[in-house]
């Protein structure tokens, strides 16, 4: 595919119904990926530019007690960081004072070493301390932060046991607006229920919690989990919890009693973890991607490997304590664990992107490929030839899976992916690397078309045209300069680089696309250096981002150590980077 040597000047649209809030603090982060679409676009940053983030420069550090695991947020000129010992900080944006601070249960030590195998929750001994591994989210309309911890009922207790919790609190003072919920029950579609205590095997959150609003207006709080030792046999399931903030208010007629829906009440498995992304919401409907487990082509109602769609259903006041409900309203099934080359693919490594105006839903995962659906029909077990056909999307294969997508008229060929489910295997690449895409894909969006941009591992950023008239993912773009992992022997490091994107609206000359990734090492298994690098998100020389900033290009700007699940924010003219070195770094003009 050719490129134009130059092409610049994309020109940025916004749409209201979904821009971030907007007060006068500024622009509000207050969920991951910057909304409900999970797009990662924060469409109104009116500082930074192409021309001016070349000046960028660390302003200060923000420092925590432990790792941070999860995405910072940024409400009302404050900063907001969780950390692994289950502590919640509160910060002042612009003088660096702490503000608040409050550990909210105790932590536990999920080193290998303590536990049966398969049943520690750190397979690489990464960390000793285990909390919050789910980013929180705020809702900026009543300054109220929601937060699940696990972690042990007392600091005297016994390592094993441990407890999944919710907690509401006051985003000033981090003081309880509501007692916390234990996370517990069965699953409304049979098959268990979510484990606590010393039952095993534990559950496990990485999905960042979601706030929907149906359109009544009525709130509900979205947790997604995932499962530690997973078995596509079982035991143990992923799952999905909702809870009307009514209930969790105590409203007259409601008790916090969840909605939880297993997602392979047969079998086990089905993790939902997206690398920390949160689920898509689009009114009532819930989007989401699963891991490996057992899948509906293999045993019907088990939605392993699987792109879903969730139909939330609020509870009544006085009926069944207003219990809400969560049920199945379309899925597409990628493939199946069983008879593969390898049966750890989880399509469900990275989240889910969310295009409401045109109807997409766009996600990937460990097998490098990108898939572009139709929201409004997922298809099950069949595909829609308006979308684009699944594409190896993290490295320039040869073709026909080529620089982006196959036409529609194009036959099957035996070297496709939707027909050869393991041609991406790292023993089947060219230089041997696994290529999973674990960073959530960002979207940017000007008047006819859009950029779709990710970066999979021991590879460069990508970026790749899309056509909002046809929907397709329809050219290779460019990339980046940078790799993540380095010059790594096979099969390389994971895993790749985590994205955000700004803009001023339409303003040409503002989009910005952020990456921090590691500079060199496996980040899933040790603990390396990570870089924050910049490009102009539009223009492309000779196939090539342009970049704008590097953080490793002066040592007064090290970012220090790279943390594997936490997304950038940029908000406000700043940019705010968790890290493993028990700290964020702020960078400004």
């Amino acid at each position: 595919m050719s490129l134009k040597s130059r092409a610049r000047g994309l020109a940025f649209l916004v749409f209201p119904a979904l821009a971030t809030v907007a007060f006068a603090q500024g622009v509000d982060i207050w969920t991951v990926g910057v909304n409900n679409t999970r797009q990662g676009w924060n469409r109104l940053e009116t500082a930074l530019t192409a021309a001016n983030v070349p000046k960028l420069k660390k302003i200060r550090e923000f420092a925590v007690d432990e790792k941070i695991d999860v995405s910072p947020l940024v409400v009302a000129g404050k900063l907001y960081v969780f950390s692994m010992t289950n502590t919640a900080f509160v910060f002042d944006v612009n003088t660096g004072a702490e503000l608040a601070r409050r550990q909210l249960a105790p932590p536990f030590d999920p080193a290998d070493i303590a536990n049966p195998p398969g049943l520690g929750m750190d397979l690489h001994n990464i960390y000793r301390r285990w909390g919050i591994t789910a980013t929180p989210v705020i809702d900026v309309a009543t300054r109220t932060i929601y937060v699940t911890t696990f972690g042990k009922p007392a600091p005297g207790s016994a390592n094993n046991e441990r407890l999944n919790q919710l907690w509401i609190l006051d985003a000033d003072t981090l003081a309880d607006r509501k007692p916390p919920v234990l996370i517990a029950g069965e699953a409304d579609n049979g098959g268990g229920g979510i484990s606590n205590g010393v039952t095993t095997p534990y559950q496990k959150m990485r999905a960042g919690l979601g706030l929907l609003t149906d359109g009544a207006g009525n709130k509900a709080v979205v947790i997604s989990f995932s499962i530690n030792g997973e078995n596509p046999r079982g035991p143990g399931h992923g799952f999905v919890v909702a809870y009307d903030v009514r209930g969790l208010n105590r409203d007259a007629g409601f008790t916090p009693a969840p909605a939880i829906w297993n997602v392979t009440p047969g079998g086990g498995a089905g993790g939902i973890w997206m690398s920390g992304s949160g689920p898509a919401i689009d009114g009532e409907d819930i989007y989401l991607a699963t891991g490996n487990g057992m899948d509906p082509g293999t045993m019907a109602d088990n939605f392993g490997e699987c792109f879903v769609k969730l139909r939330y259903t609020a509870g009544a006041a006085g009926v069944d304590n207003g219990k809400p409900t969560l049920a199945v309203a379309d899925f597409w099934g990628a493939f199946s664990d069983f008879g593969r080359a390898d049966e750890d693919q989880d399509l469900g490594a990275a989240g889910v992107v969310l295009l409401p105006e045109t109807g997409n839903l766009i996600g990937g995962g460990k097998d490098g490929i990108l898939y572009n659906l139709d929201k409004n029909n997922l298809g099950k077990d069949s595909w829609n030839p308006q979308f684009n056909l699944p594409f190896v999307a993290t490295y320039l294969p040869n073709q026909p899976n080529g620089a982006a997508g196959l036409p529609t008229t194009t036959a099957a060929n035996p070297n496709w992916p939707i027909v050869n489910r393991d041609r991406n295997l790292m023993t089947q690449t060219p230089t041997g690397k696994t290529h999973h895409i674990h960073g959530t894909p960002v979207f940017m969006q000007r008047a006819t078309t859009g950029i779709v941009y990710l970066w999979g591992e021991n590879e460069r950023l990508k970026a790749y045209n899309f056509d909002l008239a046809t929907k397709r993912i329809t050219t290779f773009r460019g990339e980046g300069t940078q790799f993540a992992s380095g010059n790594m022997p096979a099969p390389g490091g994971m895993p790749g680089g985590r994205l955000v994107g700004s803009s001023n609206g339409n303003t040409v000359g503002t989009a910005v696309i952020w990456g921090v990734y590691p500079t060199q090492g496996n980040a899933n298994s040790n603990v390396v250096h990570g870089a924050l690098v910049a490009y102009d998100a539009v223009a492309v020389n000779n196939g090539k981002l342009k970049q704008l900033f590097h953080s490793d290009a002066n040592p007064a700007n090290d970012l220090g150590t790279f943390a594997k699940y936490a997304t950038p924010v940029v908000a406000n003219g700043r940019v705010y980077v968790a890290t493993f070195s028990n700290k964020v770094v702020q960078y400004g003009l």
